[in-house]
């Protein structure tokens, strides 16, 4: 009897357990492909040397330091930054936060769960430097955790280069690059067959490799349920603005002309960072084919700017989560194959009850060509976000001018970029041009392709 009565009364746990974790199954299906962390900390002023020390450390080993060791999340991590904000302006009332800043292939709250599990100490030696942070008494798994999610912030517009091309597949898509390679210096006359036939040569060496055999089946993409959601959101969305556009013009333009009239008594900043200042800032570069870039500034006071941010903001993001998303950010072109785009990822966050803009993203090659590429094809893009920021070169009816004026926007950069200080990513090889050909190759290995096409294609294994 005792037994029945045991066995009956864990069928409600059994049936809770399979119920959470169908939630769980759902929640995952529902979630964006990659997301963007942005935690957000207020620091002691007394630690905050320490903490420099401790982030030091990390960045002179970021993958395998025995502080934080980055490295152990490289199946689901593309790029993690430290920095410590100090506040362009009245440091009395902000003081100094510590940011942490990453992109991660599934929900947020999993990435974090996750960090806590594997390196708590390595968290408290960082953490324990921020305000509030629990005493050690009180640092169970648990707290941890919910005080990183308590510091996490939203992300107004949030950029993906490409939607569901996670970590996992990135690397494994440059070991078959190199392995096809590989396999095509051994071989001992290559010139004597015709494209075709060297790559159906290729296709079977890979088919035969119980390493590489996975690649002749495509990648992962998101769930035709995540697909689905997204598509009705974004019509919902569009729907929406064009009923507001629609009943609400005359304010809009109304709100357009008032902007133009703040524009004429805008101030501008007429004087460059420091050269030691410059100099700091690009020792934080090129140690990778990618390189990182974080700004930060005030934004002009008023309801006017405040309400134009976060309103340009919300368009953007409705853009780049569901026009942009494929290489592309708003016509920025790629240095090179299939148009695909630069940027990696991009952030930007609103900060201090929208008081402050915080723009941080992932790119390749140098902050020079990053620069003169936003110049060059969306100045208006950058107008749009940035001309309600302090100090910015001054625009006129919010889309024209303003970044046009080459050096006045690059002075303008170097007083409000920011340094890093902890820097990674598992691909720092890998331009976005790889990346998008790495694919290219694996796709090539299924179906079938004319002698034009194959030559093409064995092209991108050189």
């Amino acid at each position: 009897m005792t037994s029945l009565v045991t066995h009956l009364t864990s069928v409600p746990r059994e049936t809770t357990g399979f119920l959470n974790r169908l939630k769980d199954k759902a929640r995952k299906l529902m979630a964006m492909p990659q997301n963007a962390i942005n935690l957000f900390i207020p620091l002691e002023e007394e630690k905050e040397d320490a903490l420099r020390d401790v982030l030091n450390t990390i960045r002179a080993d970021t993958h395998h330091n025995a502080i934080l060791p980055l490295g152990q999340f490289s199946d689901v991590l593309h790029f993690a930054r430290f920095l410590i904000y100090e506040g362009p302006d009245h440091p009395q009332e902000y003081g100094s936060y510590l940011v942490f800043i990453a992109n991660v292939d599934g929900p947020v709250e999993d990435f974090l769960q996750r960090l806590v599990n594997k390196s708590s100490a390595g968290l408290d030696a960082i953490l324990s430097a921020c305000r509030d942070y629990p005493p050690k008494r009180r640092r169970t798994r648990q707290a941890r955790l919910q005080f990183l999610l308590k510091h996490q912030l939203p992300a107004q517009a949030f950029y993906i280069n490409t939607v569901g091309r996670g970590v996992k597949q990135i690397l494994e898509e440059d070991r078959l690059h190199q392995a096809l390679q590989d396999y095509l210096n051994s071989l001992t006359h290559p010139v004597t067959l015709s494209a075709t036939e060297l790559r159906l040569q290729l296709i079977n060496h890979v088919a035969k490799s119980p390493d590489l055999f996975w690649a002749l089946e495509p990648p992962e993409r998101p769930s035709l349920l995540w697909k689905a959601k997204e598509q009705l959101r974004f019509m919902t969305l569009v729907g929406l603005g064009t009923i507001v556009v629609i009943f609400t013009w005359p304010l809009i333009l109304g709100w357009v002309v008032l902007v133009q009239l703040k524009e004429t008594g805008d101030e501008e900043l007429a004087n460059r960072a420091s050269l030691e200042r410059l100099n700091e800032l690009r020792a934080d570069e090129d140690f990778a084919v990618h390189n990182q870039f974080s700004a930060a500034g005030s934004l002009k006071p008023g309801l006017v700017r405040r309400l134009t941010a976060r309103s340009v903001l919300a368009l953007a993001q409705v853009s780049l989560r569901h026009v942009f998303n494929k290489g592309d950010l708003a016509g920025i072109p790629l240095l090179g194959l299939d148009g695909v785009d630069t940027i990696h990822f991009a952030h930007w966050i609103m900060l201090d009850n929208d008081q402050r803009l915080l723009f941080a993203s992932n790119y390749d090659g140098s902050l020079e060509s990053y620069m003169v590429d936003f110049i060059d094809k969306v100045s208006w893009g950058l107008n749009v976000v940035f001309s309600n920021g302090q100090g910015y070169p001054r625009t006129n009816w919010l889309f024209f001018d303003g970044a046009r004026n080459e050096e006045r926007f690059k002075d303008y950069l170097g007083h409000h970029q920011l340094s890093t200080l902890v820097w990674h990513t598992p691909y720092k090889h890998l331009s976005a041009v790889n990346i998008a050909n790495n694919s290219e190759i694996r796709s090539g290995l299924r179906g079938r392709m004319n002698e034009t096409q194959a030559k093409a294609w064995l092209q991108r294994l050189t």
